[in-house]
Order: C-alpha cells, then sequence, then structure tokens
C-alpha cells in the first residue's frame, strides 16, 4: 500500500472556528461501526457538522460532498444518520441512491449489518422490511427509510434528514423538492448531496457543483456547505502523482499503482470514464457555465403561492440593448419575505425605444415609484431628456457603480437572497449573459461577448442597485442573509 499524502480538496467550505462542531461525534460512531475515519472525512465533517449558536440545530441546511470513486462518501452517510438516530428522538431520515434496488441493498449491507455488529446494537429496534416499506427502527423512535425517486419522495410533516446518495444518477431536482418541504419544518435539519463526478447527462449535479464552486469562490456566507476533491483539469492524467495529489482514499484504503494499472490499453470512452472515477474530471462543457449557476438563481425564484411578492414604492430601470432592437423594463421593491434583501421583476420588454417614456407614465400611475436607473453608457441613455421631461429622477449608472451593480447582483442572487419569479423571459436573458472582466477581479456583463440580448437581466440588476442606494435603510442585511436559513 502506498503512503498516503491526505491531498486537501480542491473546493471547500472553510470550517469557522467560531463555531462548535459535532463532526467528532459522527467520527467516533463511524469508529464504532467498523470504519476509522480518513483525514479527508475527519475534515469533512467538522465543517458540515458546525452548530448555529442561535438554534443549537446544525448551521449547514445543505451539505453537497462531490468526491472520487471508492472514497468512502456512503460511510460518511451511515455515520451520520447513525448519529442522528442516536442523538435524536423520533428522528425521521430518508436515504437513497440511484434507486430503489441499490438503495434497499445499502439499506441492508452497508447501514444495518455494520450497525448490528457494533457496540450500539442494543438501540435498535427491529428493522422493517415490508416491501415498499423498508426501514431500520430504533427504539428511541428514530427511523431511518430509503424512498423511490419521484416527487413524493420524503414526503410528510417533518424529516430531520435527507441523503440523496449518487447524485450523478438524476437529471433534475425532482428528489430535492420532494425532501425540501418535509426538511423545512425542522430546526437543524439537513439535505446531503453526495456524489462521484458526473457524466453529461447529471444535470441535478452539474447545478450543485457549479453553485458550490461559486459559493467557495466567492468567499460569501451562506447556509450551504461544499467540498469536492477532483484533480486541475490541467494536470497530466497518466501521471501518478496526479492521482496521490487528488484522492483522499489513496494510501489509507486504497493503492495507486492498482489504480493507474487500470488506465493501460484502454479505449478514448473507457479512459474518460476512468477519468470521471479517479480524477473527478466531467466531459467537456459545449457551452460556457451560466454566470449565476442554476441551483442558485433557482434559489430566488418566489412560491408561486404567494399572494402578495411585494410591498412599498418601487424603483424602476430601463435597459436598452446596443442594437436598439429591445428595450427592457424591471423593477424592484422591498420583499414580503423577510429573508430577502428585494424583490426584482423583468416587467417588459418592448421593441425599440418607442413607447417607453408613455409606458414608464403608465407605471407610475398604477404602481408608484419615480425614480429610473439606466447605464450611464448604455443605448437607453438617449431616453433621460425624454424621461427628465416627464419629471421622473433619472439615474445614471457608469463606471464603479456599474461594477458594484454587477457584483452586489451576483453576490445576492448566489446565496437565495433576492426574490424574483420563475419568469422565462428573465432566466433566457441571464443564460445569455458572460462575465466580461474590467481589471483585477472585478466585471460586469459583457454586451458585446453575449449570447443574446441580455436588456433584461441588465434591467433587473440597475434596479437591485437602485432599490440598494436609495432604500437601504429600509432592511438589515444581516437579517435577511443570515437570519432564519435553517
Amino acid at each position: 500500500m502506498t503512503s498516503p499524502r491526505n491531498p486537501p480538496p480542491r473546493y471547500a467550505t472553510q470550517r469557522n472556528p467560531d463555531r462548535k462542531t459535532l463532526g467528532g461525534a459522527v467520527c467516533k460512531v463511524m469508529t464504532a461501526l467498523g470504519n476509522d475515519p480518513m483525514p479527508w472525512q475527519r475534515d469533512a465533517l467538522a465543517v458540515a457538522c458546525e452548530i448555529d449558536p442561535a438554534t443549537g440545530g446544525f448551521y449547514y441546511d445543505t451539505v453537497i460532498i462531490v468526491v472520487l470513486r471508492r472514497a468512502g462518501k456512503t460511510t460518511i452517510s451511515r455515520g451520520k444518520t447513525k448519529h442522528r438516530a442516536l442523538t435524536t428522538q423520533d428522528a425521521v431520515m430518508v436515504y437513497t441512491a440511484q434507486n430503489r434496488i441499490k438503495a434497499l441493498s445499502r439499506l441492508r449491507k452497508d447501514f444495518y449489518k455494520p450497525f448490528q455488529r457494533s457496540p450500539f446494537a442494543g438501540a435498535m429496534a427491529k428493522p422493517r422490511w415490508r416491501g415498499g416499506e423498508e426501514a431500520l427502527q430504533w427504539k428511541n423512535g428514530a427511523e431511518l427509510a430509503i424512498d423511490a425517486v419521484g416527487k413524493n419522495s420524503g414526503h410528510g410533516e417533518t424529516l430531520h434528514e435527507g441523503h440523496i446518495d449518487e447524485a450523478y444518477a438524476h437529471v433534475d431536482s425532482t428528489l430535492e423538492g420532494g425532501l425540501a418541504p418535509a426538511l423545512m419544518t425542522v430546526v437543524g435539519s439537513q439535505l446531503w448531496i453526495l456524489s462521484a463526478a458526473g457524466t453529461s447527462n447529471s444535470t441535478y449535479l452539474k447545478g450543485k457543483v457549479d453553485l458550490g464552486r461559486a459559493l467557495v469562490e466567492s468567499k460569501l456566507q451562506s447556509r450551504t456547505c461544499y467540498i469536492e476533491y477532483s484533480a486541475d483539469p490541467n494536470a497530466d492524467p497518466d501521471d501518478p502523482e496526479t492521482l496521490h495529489n487528488t484522492h483522499p482514499a489513496v494510501g489509507h484504503t486504497l493503492d495507486a499503482d492498482r489504480i493507474m494499472g487500470q488506465r493501460v490499453a484502454k479505449d478514448e470512452d473507457s479512459l474518460r470514464e476512468w477519468e470521471r472515477a479517479w480524477y473527478g474530471w466531467w466531459p467537456v462543457a459545449k457551452a460556457p457555465p451560466r454566470v449565476i449557476p442554476t441551483a442558485g438563481w433557482e434559489s430566488n425564484y418566489v412560491d408561486g403561492e404567494e399572494p402578495e411578492t411585494w410591498t412599498g414604492t418601487p424603483f424602476w430601470a430601463i435597459d436598452t440593448s446596443p442594437d436598439r432592437d429591445y428595450t427592457s423594463i424591471a423593477m424592484a421593491a422591498k420583499s414580503t419575505d423577510p429573508k430577502a434583501r428585494c424583490y426584482v421583476e423583468l416587467y417588459d420588454t418592448l421593441l425599440g425605444t418607442a413607447g417607453v417614456v408613455d409606458q414608464m407614465v403608465k407605471l407610475r400611475s398604477d404602481f408608484g415609484g419615480n425614480i429610473i436607473a439606466m447605464d450611464g453608457n448604455g443605448a437607453a441613455k438617449s431616453l433621460k431628456k425624454d424621461l427628465e421631461d416627464k419629471d421622473f429622477e433619472v439615474v445614471l449608472v457608469s463606471g464603479p457603480s456599474r461594477v458594484d451593480a454587477c457584483g452586489g447582483f451576483y453576490d445576492d442572487a448566489l446565496i437565495g437572497a433576492l426574490r424574483f419569479e420563475n419568469d422565462p423571459e428573465l432566466n433566457k436573458s441571464m443564460g445569455n449573459a458572460v462575465k466580461q472582466s474590467v481589471g483585477g477581479a472585478a466585471y460586469i456583463w459583457g454586451r458585446g461577448r453575449s449570447l443574446g440580448d441580455i436588456s433584461g437581466f441588465y434591467g433587473v440588476t440597475f434596479a437591485r442597485w437602485l432599490f440598494h442606494e436609495k432604500a437601504a435603510e429600509t432592511y438589515d442585511p444581516l437579517d435577511t442573509i443570515l437570519g432564519g436559513r435553517q
């Protein structure tokens, strides 16, 4: 067996030393179950199991771990669910894998049998093996069930913990959507998403990876813990050092020479699959990633059943495409959701610029709001005088303010601190955008490099900036970002 290197993760939420953690307690459970945790597992659990001092529950409501094949991700799920079962009376937990057959096999082999051989065996009640109702049960009322993949997965009034293992197998968020409502009712509940790297069909996991990487790179504080082990995409796949410096289980439970030997005499497709499994390399993307990862973007959607989404006086923004083909009108106002900074909406997109001023007069009459933001160097600037003639106050967004507007919108949207409708036109406009560097780490939405019209996306970006500038005193950022996201 080769000596372990214990390489660091490529992306990782950092441990907050100001918060206590139950990671060590979960590690003790893992040891009792017959798997002494590897260093990477200890480090991951120390972060994922941090305690929220305000509630006493777990701080992170979502834990995403993307790690390489045979690294021990399922043993983490086993230890974490058993710790919850032993310490929480009447805890309800759900474990899922690629499908029900796989989940049932792991429930029997990887969860039930090790517990029966452990010092904790006396705490377990008789398991339930009836078809469709399989679950492990404890004498304190705790229960770990498996569930089929579907929109009703995990349905029920409460759920303390949901584990989506082998997340690469899912093409959409149907499973998560079934678990999320029940998790929301329990303080300190957690959704764990665990997987190796995915394929071109792994759209659900890819969204989580894009979101997690962006959160780590931004250093924004959120309720999502993200940990990923993967090789640098520029590393030499034939060099054993790449494996040593990437896979956290090499030298502990895996031998590097044996793994590298599997690269010999493989065809191109088999090599790509080997690299996915052992280096965490995804298929080459056919299009650039969205400027805001899909999972982050969708976390800002308002509940379709909410009767009111905003209140107070709206702030408006107008943006015109460089070719003057489209003009978008957007607004921002105080959200009725106390967890959000503000509500934004792409109100309308008109052909050209004709009728924009008349439309703004009507909107002011219907909803109020007399202040309009627009790009100080953009095509909409030609409307400035006509709007001022109608007694509007026009605020031009230029230079550093444009950078602030784009960066601020990105930061808020990434952590779900905005609210907006699931609007196909706005979604498309955001999807067309690309980042354009303006020096150092600063960027704006690049008009010349975009994949289509982005006037709607710029509209809500400027509207959010204007709200922030003019109505900052109406909310406390700490309350909206950190409060209540359990």
